[in-house]
């Protein structure tokens, strides 16, 4: 009889969680899991409004994302490029702010973003930033070299035109300038003077500006850009969804 009794308790405990779930599911309606189009579409729609891209496509297949965007911004600088390939953690959409939707969805990703020089000089040549002005910058494999105003403020304010030379590196919290050599009228300045200067510069682009875990292993430099790794792969099949960034809006393809 004992064994009976407990028997019957756990199945009315089993029964009791079921019932407790599938009314939650019922009243929210909310538990069948997104489709591929749904999901891609709901990517596009997000990523859209976060990065405010030119163009952009989202392919999905079950639990895999990639995500081709041309021309959005990360902190302020215009990105030629931005490609990732993403693994979708959620079968849901969760409430709340593109950002933070965008992190609950995407549990692991990696990326590659394409840096133009002449993306930078139009960003300098617009705005004065972290003293900087007037910049213009060239590409090679083996790094930069930069003219540029650089402002600072003592008893008096001083604007001083210098040249640098240096490359990009990739850290925990996004692209730095390292190696960095200053030259005023052509003579290397002392490490105090390029410590301050590196201070404002970096970090180049913060990885806070991408609202979601993105993996960037390699720096490749050309004459004209820099991109930045993770070796993302595309692949076949599944949805593709798009962003019109004229419209913007996304629609399934």
């Amino acid at each position: 009889m004992r064994a009976n009794s407990w028997r019957y308790i756990r199945v009315r405990v089993v029964f009791f969680v079921l019932s407790a779930v599938l009314a939650v599911c019922f009243a929210a309606q909310s538990c069948e899991a997104l489709s591929d189009a749904e999901m891609a579409l709901t990517l596009a729609e997000k990523m859209g409004a976060q990065f405010e891209p030119e163009s952009m496509t989202v392919r999905v297949s079950s639990s895999r994302a990639f995500v081709e965007a041309r021309g959005i911004y990360l902190n302020g600088v215009r990105i030629e490029r931005m490609n990732i390939e993403a693994i979708l953690t959620s079968s849901e959409v969760p409430e709340g702010e593109d950002i933070n939707v965008l992190a609950s969805l995407i549990a692991y990703s990696w990326g590659e973003i394409e840096l133009l020089a002449d993306d930078i000089n139009e960003y300098f040549t617009a705005n004065e930033v972290r003293g900087f002005s007037n910049l213009a910058v060239r590409f090679s494999p083996n790094g930069f070299y930069a003219d540029v105003i650089f402002v600072r403020s003592l008893l008096f304010t001083f604007r001083i035109r210098l040249s640098a030379t240096g490359r990009f590196g990739l850290r925990t919290e996004g692209v730095f300038i390292e190696d960095p050599a200053i030259y005023i009228e052509g003579i290397r300045q002392p490490g105090f003077l390029v410590n301050e200067i590196m201070e404002r510069a970096n970090p180049l682009i913060e990885w806070s500006a991408i609202p979601f875990r993105v993996v960037f292993r390699e720096i490749i430099m050309t004459e004209y850009s820099a991109v930045m790794t993770g070796r993302p792969g595309d692949f076949t099949g599944g949805v593709v969804a798009s962003w019109n960034g004229a419209q913007g809006e996304a629609y399934l393809r």
